[in-house]
């Protein structure tokens, strides 16, 4: 009888283990679910703020406040939150468009303002100033994303701990929208066309 019953504990540990390590699994991909959700929206926020204060012709200055609203000083992973790095941060400058309604359009790298001094001048003059061209073109919003690299702003793919299983989930795009500040206007530099 003894003999007869020696691999029954196994089996029972065997199914009872499987449902145990399920819900630890589950319960952590949940914390960890409602952890990049909250995160990231932090990252948008932080990336923004530093944006609206840095000269858009400084890339090495963009791409170090990228890397510090992940959390780091060099490029890389948000810590604990793969596959997010300071390369899926998206920065866009926009302008207030306005004909019957006032909306934010992005402003194309070609029609961006030739200077800090110039955009301050060109917002001065005209705060509704189209994109057509740096002559005229006034940045008022500076909007950061989460987006996959190289794609028109797509929802990244929400990346599990134990990669045995896709849950299909997508990350938000986390869109922070902020006023934009000195944009590396300092009092004093030259205005550039």
């Amino acid at each position: 009888m003894r003999a007869a019953q020696s691999g029954v504990a196994a089996v029972e540990f065997a199914l009872v283990g499987l449902l145990f390590f399920t819900v630890v699994f589950g319960t952590i991909e949940i914390a960890r679910v409602m952890y990049m959700y909250n995160t990231l929206a932090e990252v948008t926020r932080s990336a923004a703020r530093a944006a609206a204060n840095i000269d858009w012709r400084d890339t090495a200055e963009l791409d170090r406040a990228k890397q510090h609203a992940i959390f780091r000083d060099s490029p890389g992973e948000l810590p604990f939150g793969a596959p997010i790095t300071d390369q899926h941060i998206r920065i866009d400058y926009l302008y207030l468009k306005q004909d019957g309604t006032t909306t934010y359009e992005p402003i194309s790298a070609g029609s961006m303002p030739g200077s800090p001094g110039r955009n301050r001048l060109n917002c001065l003059t005209n705060p509704y100033g189209s994109a057509t061209g740096p002559s005229n073109t006034c940045i008022r919003i500076v909007r950061a994303r989460i987006c996959k690299p190289d794609t028109d702003c797509e929802a990244v793919d929400y990346q599990i701990l134990i990669p045995l299983v896709n849950l299909g989930v997508k990350l938000p795009i986390s869109t922070t929208l902020v006023s934009a500040e000195t944009l590396g206007y300092h009092a004093g530099d030259p205005v550039s066309p």
